[in-house]
């Protein structure tokens, strides 16, 4: 019974397709008649007739061995000569026939290949010089091998900094001009490469007022948080953060939901979370995200 009933599917599958295949030849039949009728698609197969098929010309065995010869086309006249010599190619060729010579002249000849070891590991124990049989030797005495002027080291480059370093204000140095530079939004930011500070939550170098952690262990840019970034993620007010003296930034207390800081706790970093958190009634990143793992 079973099979009765897959053989009847597998029969209703096939005159299905054998429709859908009927159906798409007539609509290209259709079509190709419709772009045939087109008068574009007369002219296209006309230019398409004229063109002919390329023709892969092979070379002659008397053209390769020929130095020079001529290839001929119908636009243009190429000349292969032999390929122009230049000093390090004479170099070679130089020291190739030096080579040869070196193997039918006596062992005196002035033109000898002399190679000094040297430079690669300091200076050998144990210098090397050439005997007059061409061979060569070990001098006995230091004081009559060669001296060498040693190699001067290039002084190693280091990074310039491309940003004066932020000085850590305490709370009694926040004066009223500091808290008027905290930015309330993304707007009033404004990009500055060199005067500026990074945020650590968005990453972004601008010239507003960044708060200032009081932890003994936090160092660098890791408590510069802007305003909206402060507020739209954790809840907080940069200027209260300023003000308070016992102000730890997020890092430090580990609730910290910025990319960097949430691939290095091994989990993924959420992005634009702030619209909806408050789309499911919460007013920071934190707490949705708190939510979430209750």
């Amino acid at each position: 019974m079973a099979k009765s009933i897959q053989k009847q599917v597998i029969g209703e599958l096939e005159q299905l397709r054998a429709k859908n295949i009927a159906d798409n030849e007539a609509m290209l039949a259709k079509l190709m008649k419709d772009l045939k009728a087109h008068p574009q698609f007369s002219t296209l197969a006309k230019k398409t007739q004229k063109r002919a098929p390329r023709v892969k010309r092979q070379r002659s065995d008397d053209a390769e061995a020929d130095e020079s010869y001529v290839r001929r086309s119908s636009s243009r006249q190429v000349v292969l000569r032999n390929p122009i010599t230049t000093r390090s190619r004479s170099r070679l060729n130089s020291t190739g026939s030096s080579n040869n010579s070196g193997a039918s002249t006596p062992v005196n000849s002035p033109d000898r290949l002399v190679v000094k070891f040297g430079g690669f590991f300091g200076r050998s124990p144990h210098p090397l010089r050439e005997l007059d049989d061409g061979t060569c030797g070990v001098y006995e005495d230091e004081d009559e091998a060669p001296r060498f002027p040693p190699e001067i080291k290039s002084p190693s480059r280091k990074r310039a900094r491309t940003s004066p370093p932020q000085e850590a204000k305490s709370v009694d140095e926040i004066t009223q001009e500091d808290l008027d530079m905290v930015a309330n939004h993304v707007k009033e930011k404004r990009y500055d490469s060199y005067n500026g500070t990074t945020c650590h939550q968005c990453r972004q170098k601008t010239d507003d007022q960044k708060t200032i952690c009081r932890s003994e262990d936090c160092s660098g840019v890791r408590g510069h948080f802007c305003g909206p970034c402060l507020r739209n993620r954790y809840g907080e007010d940069a200027k209260t953060a300023l003000k308070d003296p016992d102000w730890q930034c997020p890092p430090c207390r580990g609730i910290c939901n910025c990319s960097f800081c949430r691939r290095k706790a091994g989990c993924c970093s959420t992005g634009i979370l702030i619209h909806v958190a408050r789309l499911h009634g919460y007013e920071d990143v934190n707490a949705y995200l708190q939510s979430l793992r209750t």
